[in-house]
Protein backbone atom coordinates (compact mmCIF):
# COMPACT_ATOMS: atom_id res chain seq x y z
CA UNK A 1 0.00 0.00 0.00
CA UNK A 2 0.94 3.17 -1.28
CA UNK A 3 2.41 5.72 1.60
CA UNK A 4 -0.60 8.23 0.57
CA UNK A 5 -3.00 5.57 1.79
CA UNK A 6 -1.23 4.27 4.68
CA UNK A 7 -1.21 8.06 6.27
CA UNK A 8 -4.86 7.66 5.46
CA UNK A 9 -5.40 4.83 7.13
CA UNK A 10 -3.69 5.32 10.18
CA UNK A 11 -5.57 8.68 10.39
CA UNK A 12 -9.34 7.12 10.03
CA UNK A 13 -7.58 4.33 12.54
CA UNK A 14 -6.43 6.65 15.56
CA UNK A 15 -8.50 10.21 15.36
CA UNK A 16 -11.64 10.05 17.65
CA UNK A 17 -14.62 9.57 15.98
CA UNK A 18 -13.69 9.11 12.26
CA UNK A 19 -14.14 6.30 9.98
CA UNK A 20 -14.07 5.28 7.02
CA UNK A 21 -17.98 5.56 6.37
CA UNK A 22 -17.86 8.77 7.14
CA UNK A 23 -15.96 9.30 3.87
CA UNK A 24 -17.12 8.93 0.21
CA UNK A 25 -15.51 7.17 -2.47
CA UNK A 26 -16.20 6.57 -6.17
CA UNK A 27 -17.23 3.54 -5.70
CA UNK A 28 -19.94 4.82 -2.86
CA UNK A 29 -21.36 7.00 -5.41
CA UNK A 30 -21.69 4.35 -7.87
CA UNK A 31 -23.15 1.28 -5.06
CA UNK A 32 -26.53 0.46 -5.07
CA UNK A 33 -29.57 -2.15 -5.15
CA UNK A 34 -30.24 -2.80 -8.84
CA UNK A 35 -28.46 -2.10 -11.83
CA UNK A 36 -26.64 1.18 -12.37
CA UNK A 37 -26.51 2.28 -16.03
CA UNK A 38 -23.36 3.74 -17.13
CA UNK A 39 -21.68 4.78 -20.21
CA UNK A 40 -17.94 4.30 -21.60
CA UNK A 41 -16.01 6.28 -24.16
CA UNK A 42 -13.32 5.71 -25.91
CA UNK A 43 -11.46 4.27 -28.97
CA UNK A 44 -12.71 -0.12 -29.80
CA UNK A 45 -9.53 0.12 -31.56
CA UNK A 46 -7.55 1.41 -29.81
CA UNK A 47 -8.52 -0.85 -26.98
CA UNK A 48 -7.95 -4.00 -29.19
CA UNK A 49 -4.65 -3.02 -29.87
CA UNK A 50 -3.70 -2.44 -26.48
CA UNK A 51 -4.84 -6.14 -25.48
CA UNK A 52 -1.38 -7.73 -24.96
CA UNK A 53 -0.08 -4.77 -23.27
CA UNK A 54 -0.95 -3.14 -19.94
CA UNK A 55 -1.02 0.31 -22.02
CA UNK A 56 -3.78 2.81 -20.90
CA UNK A 57 -5.71 5.18 -22.78
CA UNK A 58 -8.13 8.09 -22.72
CA UNK A 59 -11.91 7.29 -21.73
CA UNK A 60 -15.20 9.48 -20.13
CA UNK A 61 -17.05 7.44 -17.87
CA UNK A 62 -20.19 8.66 -17.10
CA UNK A 63 -23.65 7.97 -14.62
CA UNK A 64 -26.13 9.48 -12.58
CA UNK A 65 -24.96 9.61 -8.56
CA UNK A 66 -27.58 9.04 -5.72
CA UNK A 67 -28.60 12.70 -5.64
CA UNK A 68 -29.72 12.12 -9.48
CA UNK A 69 -26.63 14.54 -10.87
CA UNK A 70 -25.08 13.91 -13.75
CA UNK A 71 -21.41 12.66 -13.09
CA UNK A 72 -18.65 13.00 -15.88
CA UNK A 73 -15.35 11.82 -15.72
CA UNK A 74 -12.16 11.73 -17.56
CA UNK A 75 -10.50 8.59 -16.76
CA UNK A 76 -7.74 5.73 -17.84
CA UNK A 77 -8.46 2.65 -18.91
CA UNK A 78 -6.38 -0.28 -19.73
CA UNK A 79 -6.90 -4.07 -20.56
CA UNK A 80 -6.33 -6.49 -17.53
CA UNK A 81 -6.42 -10.08 -16.65
CA UNK A 82 -4.21 -12.76 -17.78
CA UNK A 83 -6.59 -15.41 -19.73
CA UNK A 84 -9.43 -13.29 -20.37
CA UNK A 85 -7.55 -10.70 -22.48
CA UNK A 86 -6.07 -13.83 -24.80
CA UNK A 87 -9.49 -14.99 -25.57
CA UNK A 88 -12.05 -12.70 -24.84
CA UNK A 89 -13.56 -11.13 -27.83
CA UNK A 90 -14.21 -7.75 -25.55
CA UNK A 91 -11.29 -8.21 -22.46
CA UNK A 92 -11.77 -7.20 -19.08
CA UNK A 93 -10.61 -3.67 -17.89
CA UNK A 94 -9.38 -1.36 -15.31
CA UNK A 95 -11.16 2.16 -15.20
CA UNK A 96 -8.50 4.47 -13.72
CA UNK A 97 -9.46 8.04 -12.22
CA UNK A 98 -7.69 10.73 -11.21
CA UNK A 99 -7.11 11.23 -7.75
CA UNK A 100 -6.71 15.17 -8.15
CA UNK A 101 -9.94 15.33 -10.19
CA UNK A 102 -11.42 12.83 -7.07
CA UNK A 103 -9.96 15.20 -4.32
CA UNK A 104 -11.70 18.23 -6.00
CA UNK A 105 -14.62 16.54 -6.06
CA UNK A 106 -14.36 15.68 -2.04
CA UNK A 107 -13.78 11.79 -2.56
CA UNK A 108 -11.26 9.56 -1.31
CA UNK A 109 -8.28 8.73 -3.83
CA UNK A 110 -9.29 4.84 -4.16
CA UNK A 111 -8.77 5.59 -8.04
CA UNK A 112 -8.98 2.16 -9.63
CA UNK A 113 -11.83 0.13 -9.99
CA UNK A 114 -12.19 -3.42 -12.55
CA UNK A 115 -14.56 -4.03 -14.38
CA UNK A 116 -15.94 -7.49 -15.23
CA UNK A 117 -16.76 -7.39 -19.12
CA UNK A 118 -19.24 -9.37 -21.19
CA UNK A 119 -16.09 -11.36 -22.93
CA UNK A 120 -18.19 -13.50 -25.08
CA UNK A 121 -20.58 -12.31 -27.77
CA UNK A 122 -24.24 -13.08 -27.73
CA UNK A 123 -27.16 -14.28 -24.78
CA UNK A 124 -24.04 -16.86 -23.47
CA UNK A 125 -21.56 -13.96 -22.29
CA UNK A 126 -23.95 -11.85 -21.11
CA UNK A 127 -25.15 -14.60 -18.46
CA UNK A 128 -21.87 -15.52 -17.45
CA UNK A 129 -21.45 -11.69 -16.23
CA UNK A 130 -24.93 -12.10 -14.08
CA UNK A 131 -24.17 -15.67 -12.97
CA UNK A 132 -20.22 -14.33 -11.94
CA UNK A 133 -22.41 -11.11 -10.44
CA UNK A 134 -24.40 -13.47 -8.29
CA UNK A 135 -20.93 -15.67 -7.27
CA UNK A 136 -20.13 -12.26 -5.57
CA UNK A 137 -23.07 -11.87 -3.90
CA UNK A 138 -23.08 -14.74 -2.43
CA UNK A 139 -19.98 -14.63 -0.89
CA UNK A 140 -21.21 -11.36 0.69
CA UNK A 141 -23.31 -13.47 2.75
CA UNK A 142 -20.96 -15.64 4.32
CA UNK A 143 -17.85 -13.21 5.42
CA UNK A 144 -17.87 -9.02 5.43
CA UNK A 145 -14.10 -9.84 3.78
CA UNK A 146 -15.33 -9.45 0.51
CA UNK A 147 -14.99 -7.27 -2.73
CA UNK A 148 -18.11 -5.16 -3.11
CA UNK A 149 -19.22 -5.57 -6.54
CA UNK A 150 -22.20 -3.39 -8.20
CA UNK A 151 -24.00 -4.92 -11.01
CA UNK A 152 -23.66 -2.39 -14.00
CA UNK A 153 -25.43 -1.74 -17.89
CA UNK A 154 -22.39 -0.43 -19.85
CA UNK A 155 -23.15 1.45 -22.93
CA UNK A 156 -19.81 1.21 -24.92
CA UNK A 157 -19.47 4.42 -27.46
CA UNK A 158 -16.97 4.11 -29.89
CA UNK A 159 -14.93 7.53 -30.86
CA UNK A 160 -13.94 6.44 -33.78
CA UNK A 161 -17.57 5.14 -35.21
CA UNK A 162 -19.73 6.72 -32.74
CA UNK A 163 -21.72 3.07 -32.72
CA UNK A 164 -22.99 2.12 -29.56
CA UNK A 165 -24.10 -0.76 -27.43
CA UNK A 166 -24.88 -1.58 -24.23
CA UNK A 167 -23.90 -5.04 -21.95
CA UNK A 168 -23.69 -6.29 -18.57
CA UNK A 169 -20.59 -5.79 -16.50
CA UNK A 170 -19.60 -5.77 -12.92
CA UNK A 171 -17.23 -3.08 -10.94
CA UNK A 172 -15.65 -4.52 -8.29
CA UNK A 173 -14.30 -1.47 -5.48
CA UNK A 174 -10.43 -0.73 -5.38
CA UNK A 175 -8.22 -3.05 -3.44
CA UNK A 176 -7.03 -0.33 -1.87
CA UNK A 177 -11.02 0.83 -0.57
CA UNK A 178 -11.52 -2.45 0.69
CA UNK A 179 -8.33 -2.99 2.48
CA UNK A 180 -9.06 0.55 4.69
CA UNK A 181 -12.74 -0.69 5.13
CA UNK A 182 -11.55 -3.27 7.12
CA UNK A 183 -8.50 -1.48 8.72
CA UNK A 184 -6.02 -3.23 6.54
CA UNK A 185 -3.51 -2.92 4.01
CA UNK A 186 -2.45 -5.23 0.74
CA UNK A 187 0.37 -7.82 1.43
CA UNK A 188 1.86 -7.75 -2.10
CA UNK A 189 4.40 -9.84 -1.77
CA UNK A 190 3.08 -12.58 0.00
CA UNK A 191 3.71 -15.70 -2.05
CA UNK A 192 4.38 -19.05 0.16
CA UNK A 193 1.76 -18.13 2.97
CA UNK A 194 0.17 -21.34 4.35
CA UNK A 195 -3.07 -21.68 5.92
CA UNK A 196 -1.58 -21.45 9.06
CA UNK A 197 -0.90 -17.81 8.01
CA UNK A 198 -4.73 -16.88 7.66
CA UNK A 199 -7.35 -15.91 9.50
CA UNK A 200 -8.65 -19.85 10.53
CA UNK A 201 -12.29 -18.20 9.77
CA UNK A 202 -11.87 -16.44 7.05
CA UNK A 203 -9.74 -18.91 5.19
CA UNK A 204 -12.28 -22.11 6.14
CA UNK A 205 -14.83 -19.73 5.05
CA UNK A 206 -13.39 -18.89 1.30
CA UNK A 207 -12.42 -22.07 0.81
CA UNK A 208 -15.40 -24.12 1.57
CA UNK A 209 -17.33 -21.32 -1.02
CA UNK A 210 -14.72 -21.87 -3.61
CA UNK A 211 -15.98 -25.70 -3.37
CA UNK A 212 -19.73 -24.81 -2.69
CA UNK A 213 -19.42 -23.54 -6.30
CA UNK A 214 -17.13 -25.39 -7.87
CA UNK A 215 -14.14 -23.02 -8.10
CA UNK A 216 -10.15 -24.69 -8.53
CA UNK A 217 -8.81 -21.49 -10.10
CA UNK A 218 -7.19 -19.75 -6.98
CA UNK A 219 -3.86 -20.27 -4.78
CA UNK A 220 -2.94 -19.32 -1.82
CA UNK A 221 0.27 -19.88 -2.15
CA UNK A 222 0.65 -18.38 -5.48
CA UNK A 223 -1.89 -15.51 -4.50
CA UNK A 224 -3.85 -16.29 -7.36
CA UNK A 225 -7.36 -14.64 -7.56
CA UNK A 226 -7.30 -13.35 -4.48
CA UNK A 227 -5.97 -10.45 -2.66
CA UNK A 228 -3.91 -10.88 0.77
CA UNK A 229 -4.49 -8.52 3.02
CA UNK A 230 -2.47 -7.44 6.80
CA UNK A 231 -4.41 -5.63 9.95
CA UNK A 232 -2.79 -2.87 10.74
CA UNK A 233 -3.25 -3.56 13.89
CA UNK A 234 -1.33 -7.09 13.90
CA UNK A 235 -2.99 -10.68 13.71
CA UNK A 236 -3.36 -13.21 11.21
CA UNK A 237 -3.59 -11.79 7.59
CA UNK A 238 -7.11 -12.34 5.64
CA UNK A 239 -8.02 -12.80 1.80
CA UNK A 240 -10.78 -11.90 -0.45
CA UNK A 241 -11.26 -14.04 -3.68
CA UNK A 242 -12.23 -12.51 -7.33
CA UNK A 243 -12.65 -13.99 -10.92
CA UNK A 244 -15.21 -17.19 -10.95
CA UNK A 245 -15.67 -17.51 -14.06
CA UNK A 246 -13.69 -21.12 -13.71
CA UNK A 247 -16.35 -21.63 -11.25
CA UNK A 248 -19.27 -24.51 -11.59
CA UNK A 249 -21.48 -21.98 -10.91
CA UNK A 250 -20.76 -19.62 -13.52
CA UNK A 251 -19.77 -22.61 -15.85
CA UNK A 252 -18.14 -19.68 -18.77
CA UNK A 253 -17.76 -21.57 -22.10
CA UNK A 254 -14.45 -20.45 -22.52
CA UNK A 255 -13.64 -22.15 -18.76
CA UNK A 256 -11.57 -25.28 -18.53
CA UNK A 257 -10.77 -27.84 -15.78
CA UNK A 258 -7.78 -27.50 -13.24
CA UNK A 259 -5.94 -31.33 -14.21
CA UNK A 260 -3.57 -30.01 -11.76
CA UNK A 261 -5.88 -30.66 -8.69
CA UNK A 262 -7.58 -33.53 -10.32
CA UNK A 263 -10.11 -32.30 -12.13
CA UNK A 264 -11.50 -34.01 -14.55
CA UNK A 265 -14.27 -31.21 -16.22
CA UNK A 266 -15.40 -27.74 -15.01
CA UNK A 267 -17.78 -27.94 -12.14
CA UNK A 268 -16.67 -31.07 -10.47
CA UNK A 269 -16.32 -30.26 -7.20
CA UNK A 270 -12.40 -30.25 -5.68
CA UNK A 271 -11.78 -28.86 -2.38
CA UNK A 272 -8.54 -26.74 -2.06
CA UNK A 273 -8.26 -26.06 1.47
CA UNK A 274 -5.52 -27.11 3.79
CA UNK A 275 -5.67 -29.51 6.31
CA UNK A 276 -8.02 -27.81 9.09
CA UNK A 277 -9.11 -29.41 12.75
CA UNK A 278 -12.36 -31.27 12.73
CA UNK A 279 -13.85 -28.29 14.99
CA UNK A 280 -13.15 -25.73 12.57
CA UNK A 281 -14.51 -27.89 9.85
CA UNK A 282 -17.59 -28.65 11.79
CA UNK A 283 -17.98 -24.45 12.45
CA UNK A 284 -17.66 -23.40 8.60
CA UNK A 285 -20.53 -26.27 7.73
CA UNK A 286 -22.39 -24.64 10.49
CA UNK A 287 -22.34 -21.47 8.90
CA UNK A 288 -23.26 -22.48 5.01
CA UNK A 289 -26.16 -24.83 6.60
CA UNK A 290 -27.29 -21.32 8.35
CA UNK A 291 -27.23 -19.62 5.39
CA UNK A 292 -28.62 -22.42 3.21
CA UNK A 293 -32.11 -20.69 2.55
CA UNK A 294 -30.55 -17.40 2.04
CA UNK A 295 -27.75 -18.33 -0.81
CA UNK A 296 -30.24 -20.12 -2.59
CA UNK A 297 -32.97 -17.41 -2.53
CA UNK A 298 -30.49 -14.98 -3.59
CA UNK A 299 -29.77 -17.28 -6.91
CA UNK A 300 -33.63 -18.49 -7.05
CA UNK A 301 -35.26 -14.37 -7.41
CA UNK A 302 -32.22 -13.21 -9.41
CA UNK A 303 -34.36 -12.22 -12.13
CA UNK A 304 -32.72 -11.03 -14.37
CA UNK A 305 -31.63 -15.06 -15.19
CA UNK A 306 -33.72 -16.90 -16.76
CA UNK A 307 -35.90 -19.28 -15.00
CA UNK A 308 -33.76 -22.19 -16.46
CA UNK A 309 -30.35 -20.62 -15.76
CA UNK A 310 -31.90 -20.36 -12.23
CA UNK A 311 -33.16 -23.31 -11.60
CA UNK A 312 -29.72 -24.84 -13.37
CA UNK A 313 -27.62 -22.96 -10.34
CA UNK A 314 -29.92 -23.85 -7.56
CA UNK A 315 -29.83 -27.52 -7.97
CA UNK A 316 -25.72 -27.09 -8.03
CA UNK A 317 -25.63 -25.88 -4.75
CA UNK A 318 -28.51 -27.89 -3.26
CA UNK A 319 -25.75 -30.96 -4.61
CA UNK A 320 -23.09 -28.79 -2.21
CA UNK A 321 -25.45 -28.72 0.78
CA UNK A 322 -26.90 -32.48 0.24
CA UNK A 323 -23.19 -33.41 0.08
CA UNK A 324 -22.86 -31.44 3.92
CA UNK A 325 -26.06 -33.17 5.38
CA UNK A 326 -24.89 -36.51 3.89
CA UNK A 327 -21.73 -36.38 5.50
CA UNK A 328 -20.14 -37.05 2.15
CA UNK A 329 -17.49 -34.21 2.36
CA UNK A 330 -15.67 -35.46 5.75
CA UNK A 331 -15.98 -38.93 3.90
CA UNK A 332 -14.41 -38.15 0.55
CA UNK A 333 -12.81 -35.22 0.98
CA UNK A 334 -8.80 -34.61 1.52
CA UNK A 335 -7.61 -32.10 3.65
CA UNK A 336 -4.05 -32.72 3.06
CA UNK A 337 -1.79 -29.91 1.48
CA UNK A 338 -1.67 -30.51 -2.23
CA UNK A 339 -4.04 -33.40 -2.00
CA UNK A 340 -7.10 -32.13 -2.76
CA UNK A 341 -9.29 -34.19 -4.20
CA UNK A 342 -12.95 -34.28 -5.87
CA UNK A 343 -15.57 -35.26 -3.68
CA UNK A 344 -19.03 -34.18 -5.75
CA UNK A 345 -19.20 -33.80 -9.50
CA UNK A 346 -22.18 -30.91 -9.00
CA UNK A 347 -24.27 -32.63 -11.75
Amino acid sequence: MKTYFKALLAAIIFVPGLALANFQTIFNEMQREGVLQVELELSLATLESHARTDAEQAAVFRFTDKQGQAQEWSTEVNVRGRFRRRICEFPPIKIDFSKQDLKARGLLPFDDLKLVTHCQEGKEGQEAVLREYLAYQLYSKLTPYNFRAQLVEVTYIDTDTDARFTKYGILLEDTDELAARLNSEECEECYGLSASNINTEVYLTHAMFQYMIGNTDWSLAMGRNLKIMKPVDGGNYWISPYDFDFSGLVDANYAIPNQDVGQEFVGQRVYMGEKASRSDIDKTIRLFQAKKAELISCVETFSLLDRGSRKEMARYLEHFFDSLAKGDFFSDASFSTGDAKAVANGK
